[in-house]
């Protein structure tokens, strides 16, 4: 480490102590030895020898660290002789304020990181307090060893597995009853107080001028903001941070709110920081390795990964947006499309981690987002940026495969508040691509829902002629390509593709009612649709019916478990048996009969479903076509 360094210049010349201070520390391991602990405290108190002794300390501070502290500052001596550790603690604290600076710092972040004990770590965050105090603005670099190392000691403390599993809403109301997270919270709390008069010192000594013009360097002010955002995140961003005016203030929600809260003190205007993500993704800069920063970053340490990670930046303007933590400093002039489109990259940061909790962080965020920009409609052309994208997909994924049912729920209308928040032309190119990308069935049966919606809202609200995005080539796009399109044709799965045919004959059955007079260029493709979709829907509903039937009388018949043993004895011979793992074509030897008579019953009344929806929509689009060859007449 680079304080190493340092401390090995510092202390290779270091000169003998006096005799009158090499009394003094055989004087306090005697009185220890005698328990004599007030005697301790009269030797730095008391008018005749505190001056002379509390001088001594400059000389002799770290023998009596070693030989005095270590040793009494431990969680046994804190349990068995509390008196002894007090003495020990009080000690180390007049070291702090009157010893060698830079020996005491280098031993006092090793004590940090090394000890377990939350005893030991107030008592040397209350030291090392002290020791950062002397040193002033001239060693902004020792501060930033010193929160490097706090935050090494969080970062290893010990988590229940279930807090990166995902955990619902009554679970989270019961996450401080865990032993491990009071821990962490207690280390918190105890951090809060080391830094709050670090803060207040910075603040003190601040010139009205750098409230106006923000240095970026490494000064002390950024390096406790840096550290402020980045303890930010993992592990407390894992916690429950929703604020609930139903409950009380939780520990988690106060940490949380405390260091939101000094991080933009610091920042004085909160937002100054939002253009970070952009600047990050975008605009990635090369890797210097004998620097071991990235190019040009060393003028900005906010641009330093290590320094200010995006997914605790992003848990920042969570706390700022969402939970309305010093959103008051907030000026006014921003554009909320600024924030939205700026923010997005927090979105897809915290969206990009495997955790579910930073999930409804984002997707909360994202809600925010979307409802602060309230008519303001977001243009086509901001499409071009990648970030739309990537935040799409990631979303499409929560809404489709997540095993927490509210982010799904919540994700499914993000999802749809997100496209409508567009213009025409841009939710016509959202849910074109999402049609064309999303894997999942349920999605693109409920885009292409999405999809009629709009298309029925443009019918009723043009007076003339329809948005291009709603009508003509457009359409003929996403029916054709999208929705009326059966992948495989008559050999598709339609149990796996249940959904999305559904939604497509409903969508499909909609328009040969509402739009007779061809305003959408409906009719112009419906030859099209019928030959690509209507026609292998129906030979492969027949197709299927009769596959399901059949395995249906072989199980009621018992038939399943003689074609089980055959199967099994194939597998022995490696020998590949085409759609074996299907979910939908073959059932789980490990089902009972009758579970698997359930399941083929379910599945022939979903085919029941989509031929009566299949038969009704060949007779609205037969009873329409009779009407315009009429009206044609």
């Amino acid at each position: 480490m680079e304080y190493l360094l340092e401390h090995q210049q510092l202390t290779s010349d270091k000169p003998a102590p006096p005799m009158c201070a090499t009394n003094l520390v055989e004087l306090v391991k005697q009185l220890i030895k005698e328990k004599r602990y007030d005697g301790v405290a009269l030797l730095f108190t008391s008018e005749n020898e505190s001056e002379r002794n509390v001088d001594c300390l400059k000389t002799v501070g770290i023998d009596l660290y070693h030989h005095v502290c270590v040793p009494n500052l431990t969680t046994q001596v804190h349990d068995e002789q509390l008196p002894l550790y007090n003495c020990a603690d009080e000690l180390l604290y007049l070291i702090a304020t009157y010893g060698p600076m830079e020996e005491l710092l280098l031993e006092l972040l090793e004590l940090i990181e090394e000890q377990k004990s939350e005893y030991v770590f107030s008592s040397s965050l209350r030291a090392l307090q002290g020791v950062l105090l002397r040193m002033g603005e001239k060693k902004p670099r020792a501060l930033e060893w010193s929160l490097n190392s706090i935050h090494t000691r969080i970062e290893g403390l010990p988590l229940p597995k279930y807090l990166r599993e995902g955990y619902d809403k009554k679970q989270g109301r019961l996450l401080e009853q865990n032993g491990e997270i009071e821990k962490l919270l207690m280390h918190y709390i105890t951090l809060n107080l080391f830094y709050e008069t670090l803060l207040n010192d910075m603040l003190s000594h601040q010139r009205p001028h750098e409230q106006q013009f923000f240095d970026t360097g490494i000064n002390r002010r950024n390096v406790l903001c840096c550290f402020l955002i980045q303890i930010l995140g993992k592990p407390l961003a894992l916690l429950d941070l929703t604020v609930d005016q139903r409950r009380t203030n939780t520990y988690t929600i106060q940490c949380a709110r405390k260091l939101t809260e000094s991080a933009t003190h610091c920042l004085v205007d909160p937002l100054r920081l939002l253009s970070v993500g952009e600047q990050r993704v975008r605009w990635k800069r090369r890797l210097d390795g004998e620097k071991g920063v990235h190019e040009m970053s060393s003028n900005n340490i906010f641009l330093i990964e290590e320094k200010l990670p995006l997914e605790s930046l992003a848990i920042y303007f969570y706390m700022l947006l969402v939970e309305e933590v010093s959103l008051n400093s907030v000026p006014k002039i921003y554009s909320p499309l600024y924030i939205f489109e700026a923010s997005l990259y927090y979105v897809n940061e915290l969206l990009a981690h495997g955790e579910p909790p930073l999930y409804e962080r984002a997707l909360l965020l994202a809600k925010r987002l979307c409802d602060n920009l309230s008519s303001t409609k977001i243009t086509a052309i901001s499409l071009q940026l990648e970030v739309h994208k990537n935040f799409c997909n990631s979303l499409c994924n929560i809404v489709g495969y997540s095993s927490q049912n509210f982010l799904r729920q919540i994700g499914v209308k993000l999802l749809r508040q997100y496209i409508l928040q567009f213009d025409d032309e841009g939710r016509y190119l959202v849910l074109k691509n999402l049609l064309r990308t999303v894997a999942h069935h349920g999605i693109s049966g409920y885009l292409a829902i999405l999809y009629k919606d709009l298309v029925a809202n443009a019918l009723v609200s043009a007076k003339t002629d329809l948005p291009s995005s709603f009508s003509g080539k457009d359409f003929h796009t996403i029916f054709l390509q999208y929705i009326c399109r059966l992948p495989q044709g008559a050999k598709t799965d339609l149990i796996e593709h249940a959904d999305k045919v559904i939604s497509s004959l409903n969508a499909l059955r909609f328009f040969t009612i509402k739009d007779l007079h061809n305003r959408t260029g409906l009719w112009d493709i419906m030859p099209e649709i019928e030959k690509q979709f209507l026609d292998p829907l129906r030979k492969g509903l027949d197709i299927s019916v009769a596959h399901y039937k059949a395995e249906l009388k072989r199980v009621e018949c018992g038939l399943d478990d003689e074609a089980e043993a055959e199967r099994k004895s194939l597998e022995i011979l490696d020998i590949n048996i085409a759609n074996a793992t299907s979910e939908s074509g073959n059932l789980d030897a490990d089902l009972t009969r009758q579970r698997k008579i359930e399941i083929l019953n379910q599945n022939l009344c979903t085919f029941d479903l989509i031929r009566s929806l299949l038969g009704r929509t060949v007779e609205c689009v037969e009873s329409s076509n009779r009407m315009l060859k009429s009206a044609e007449i």
